[in-house]
């Protein structure tokens, strides 16, 4: 978190705050009607011109004729034209003729709807008014940004975070940024400078410039270290950043009047938009009247001030403490049970306990309904924690103030029983109060998959009891279900036995419970998964993409048809799967982004080869895969996912699967070429920087130096699998020396990852115990050495420890991690318990899921929608309950099939 002066931006007078502001000066209301799109629009303005347009669901892209297109970078100066969506069809209509006399490429939002969603900050902040992007030539990006400039004086748009803004009274903007992805994640989008520097791309919530770079628009200024600090008001004195918001940020302050300590919270102009035209700064005007009328009232912040700074709206409050809910539970752990509490106020009562923070924060709803405000927002982030860790409320922005209420509700919290339209009830707090309370019990969002409340509702019980099984804390848990019951007199009734002193009784009703998985369970589960990966299969990958700001092409083994189209080759005896997998074979050798793909083994060329080849062995398929001549570099970490262990593991995959065919020049080629990773990774040993001790266990940083996916572990395995198969005694030299540096460290992994504030990414695969275990397992085995062998085990006994605490049910950072370390300590021990605790992490996984338990919804790692890919959708959990059926199997990642059917085996070296 970076203070809060830095993120202010321009310096102006603040006015006092009177009523609604008026429309700038230019505002045209001109949108585009149904019978004329803006492609169409678009086609028209382009008549007789040597321009091309292409369309997806989010953009329309205007491509500059060729061959001048090849004039344009692969990455430079960018421009940025903020419009609000009402506005969006006038603006293209004024600055098109602009764009066609200078050759650059532009993408525009594909209407004013889409517009709206992206100034909304629902999809990504970064996106926040980017109406149009356009891509010029270095030595057009002045003149074109000037005249646009110009142009567009005086109309209204949001303001572009990630940009500079070229005059303050046009909605104009730039950046220094990629103009086409080559891949998928943060690696497409590295820029190399002239000397070989790096710089990652992508947009964030501010201004980044690369170092070789020169700002177009103004003159290289020296900041002075004495400068004053900036007032808001001419009077607030903004300390430190709270919270980023694409509505507008939240700052600590003090008074310079006063000397008190104040929250500042900023609403920015024409952001989020509604129907009704309400932006942000009519949210914050509406938060303001909601705390006027809860003056007074003890738990809830008081206003000190409401003024406009610029465009932008600033609400000043009291500061009611350092941290919040969410904060305080990921930092220091979830809250504990007491099946018995003491009464609130209670000289033995613990803050900490679940019961006194129920209590506290009824208390203070009490006190809010009197005033007829139903708060409408409840949740972890908006619950404050003072010095003394009692609790207030704040963020009142969409509370109802006598029934007036805007539009908004969270996941989860909210939105299960809040309805547009509906009037909002104290009751509805009830069910957010719940589900506040069940993330201080187990550090977890509830379930949000299914389109059905009630069943995400029974799913997020069942994770709870996952957490606190057994009689003693069955107190809780019947806490939570009153809270989250559906009928809203049921959660009165619940909140009024909780409010006395004595703990209440239980009441008998039955409580749901994480699933036993049963072999006939698990067999329809994977059934039912490879038809809906085969099927998901089927729109992958996604068709010609256009180059610029797209960065899933559905072609790689992390997130598309590489890693669906690997998996479903272990299920070839499924009718139509054979087929599937030909079929996606055929679309992704003829995809036009293969090419760009980088060395990668999960986000590049690798991983798509490992498909493709084994895709023509294993389905008999005519189609004949030629291997590239060259490829584009991987990433400079090292690591798995992009980097030289990745590229060297896939490739000696592929190496050894042509020495079993007999295609020894292929093989030597791929051998080679993995060699030259080892030779990379042995190059980078010498300047890495030993992993400082870590005694944290909150923020689980301790082991990502050591993880499998961008660290230590992954790059140890490679190297380890290479000596294996070739003798090579450099590679092994640096195997055997990583190894004994993991075995060293994972001991005190091990003991931060049992303490009770331990996070749960110290159980995933990525970066935690999982990937780590694996390695040593698999070494161990290898090796013949039972110290690595027992440690890889102890790291699947604490995973199983923190699955129940785990949200993602995903590969890369979740459940189907966890499950496939307790398959591999199973295989290597023998031990039935193993496999009961795989069973386990199966049930809670569907725990985590939607739909019903032999045909359920796996969501993606945004715990809100569902994923089609390996790392962090369906095809990965696939993987997982394929190993648990057959009491282990290969590991998609380590070879990526099956063996090939009847194969012709040459030679290997040795």
């Amino acid at each position: 978190m970076t203070a809060g002066p830095a993120w202010a931006g321009e310096d102006r007078s603040g006015t006092a705050v009177t009523g609604e502001m008026s429309p700038p000066p230019g505002t045209v209301h001109h949108a585009s009607s149904p019978e004329h799109p803006l492609e169409e629009q678009l086609g028209n303005l382009l008549t007789d011109r040597e321009r091309r347009l292409v369309a997806d669901e989010q953009w329309l892209y205007l491509f500059a004729p060729r061959p001048r297109a090849g004039e344009l970078p692969s990455h430079g100066w960018k421009l940025h034209i903020s419009a609000r969506p009402e506005d969006l069809s006038r603006v293209v209509d004024l600055i098109v003729p602009v764009l066609l006399r200078y050759v650059c490429d532009a993408k525009f939002a594909r209407d004013a709807a889409v517009l709206g969603l992206m100034n909304s900050g629902a999809l990504d902040a970064a996106l926040v008014g980017k109406a149009v992007t356009v891509y010029p030539r270095p030595r057009d990006v002045t003149a074109l940004g000037g005249e646009l400039a110009d142009l567009l004086a005086g109309w209204p748009g949001p303001r572009v975070l990630s940009d500079r803004q070229i005059r303050s009274d046009a909605p104009v903007y730039y950046r220094y940024g990629p103009f086409r992805a080559t891949g998928t994640e943060d690696a497409a989008l590295l820029m190399t400078g002239p000397d070989g520097t790096r710089f990652g791309g992508r947009a964030g919530t501010r201004y980044r410039q690369p170092p070789w770079t020169a700002d177009p628009f103004r003159a290289a200024v020296t900041p002075s270290a004495g400068r004053p600090a900036r007032l808001i008001g001419g009077r607030y004195r903004l300390t430190t950043g709270i919270a980023r918001s694409p509505h507008g940020d939240v700052y600590r302050a003090v008074d310079t009047a006063s000397g008190e300590r104040v929250i500042v919270k900023q609403a920015r102009a024409y952001v989020g938009e509604g129907p009704d035209g309400v932006d942000a700064r009519g949210r914050l005007r509406h938060e303001h009247a909601v705390l006027r009328a809860l003056a007074g009232v003890e738990g809830v912040p008081q206003v000190r001030d409401h003024l406009r700074h610029g465009d932008d709206e600033y609400l000043i409050t009291t500061d009611c403490g350092p941290r919040d809910l969410r904060r305080d539970v990921l930092g220091h752990g979830p809250y504990g049970p007491a099946a018995e509490p003491a009464p609130a106020g209670s000289a033995t009562a613990n803050r900490r306990e679940v019961a006194a923070l129920a209590r506290r924060l009824l208390s203070v709803l009490d006190a809010v309904h009197a005033r007829g405000v139903v708060v409408g927002d409840l949740k972890p982030s908006n619950v404050v924690l003072g010095e003394d860790d009692t609790a207030y409320l704040v963020d009142f922005g969409v509370s109802a103030l006598h029934g007036d209420r805007p539009a908004g509700a969270t996941p989860g919290y909210s939105m299960p029983v809040y309805r547009a339209g509906e009037p909002s009830g104290p009751a509805d707090d009830l069910y957010a109060l719940g589900a506040t309370l069940y993330f201080a019990l187990t550090g977890m969002d509830p379930v949000v998959v299914d389109h059905d409340a009630a069943v995400n509702r029974d799913r997020t019980l069942a994770c709870l009891a996952a957490v606190l099984p057994g009689a003693s804390h069955r107190s809780a848990r019947e806490l939570v279900a009153g809270l989250l019951d559906a009928d809203p007199v049921r959660r009165v009734d619940c909140a009024r036995r909780w409010r006395g002193s004595p703990a209440p009784l239980a009441t008998g009703r039955r409580l749901p419970s994480p699933p036993r998985v049963t072999r006939g369970l698990l067999d329809d589960l994977i059934a039912y998964t490879v038809t809906t990966c085969a099927t998901a299969a089927a729109e992958l990958p996604a068709g010609p993409q256009p180059p610029h700001g797209q960065l899933h092409f559905g072609l790689t083994l992390y997130d598309g048809a590489a890693g669906v189209g690997l998996e479903l080759l272990h299920h070839l005896e499924h009718p139509g799967v054979p087929q599937a997998v030909a079929d996606l074979a055929h679309r992704t050798a003829r995809h036009p982004a293969l090419p760009t793909l980088t060395a990668a083994l999960h986000t590049g060329r690798t991983g798509v080869d490992l498909f493709l080849g084994a895709a023509a062995e294993l389905t008999g398929t005519a189609e004949e895969f030629v291997p590239p001549s060259s490829l584009r570099p991987y990433d400079d970490t090292g690591d798995q996912i992009g980097g030289a262990a990745g590229a060297g593991s896939g490739l000696l995959a592929l190496a050894r699967r042509a020495y079993a065919a007999g295609r020894r020049e292929e093989a030597d080629a791929r051998l080679a070429a993995a060699g030259e990773c080892v030779r990379a990774l042995l190059a980078m040993e010498g300047g890495r920087e030993r992993p400082e001790p870590q005694r944290s266990a909150a923020s689980s940083e301790a082991a990502f130096p050591f993880g499998f996916a961008h660290g230590r572990a992954g790059i140890v395995h490679f190297l380890h699998a290479y000596h294996c198969f070739t003798g090579d005694p450099a590679a092994g030299a640096a195997a055997r020396s990583g190894l004994d540096e993991l075995a060293f460290h994972t001991p005190r992994l091990l003991a931060l990852a049992a303490r009770p504030e331990a996070h749960r990414r110290y159980g995933s695969w990525c970066r935690g115990l999982a990937g780590i275990g694996t390695l040593l397992i698999e070494a161990g085995a290898h090796e013949g050495d039972p110290r690595l062998t027992d440690l890889g085990v102890r790291c699947a006994w604490a995973c199983r420890d923190l699955a129940p605490r785990m949200s993602p049910v995903s590969q890369c950072c979740g459940l189907a991690g966890v499950g496939e370390l307790l398959i591999d300590a199973e295989a290597a021990t023998g031990d039935g318990q193993l496999h009961r605790a795989a069973e386990d992490v199966a049930g809670l996984i569907l725990s985590r899921s939607g739909g019903t338990l032999r045909r359920p919804v796996f969501p993606d790692n945004t715990l809100a929608a569902s994923g089609r890919g390996w790392a962090t959708g369906s095809a990965g959990v696939l993987s997982f309950l394929r190993r648990l059926r057959d009491h282990g199997g290969p590991r998609l990642w380590t070879d990526g099939t099956p063996a090939p059917r009847n194969p012709s085996r040459g030679p290997e070296p040795q």
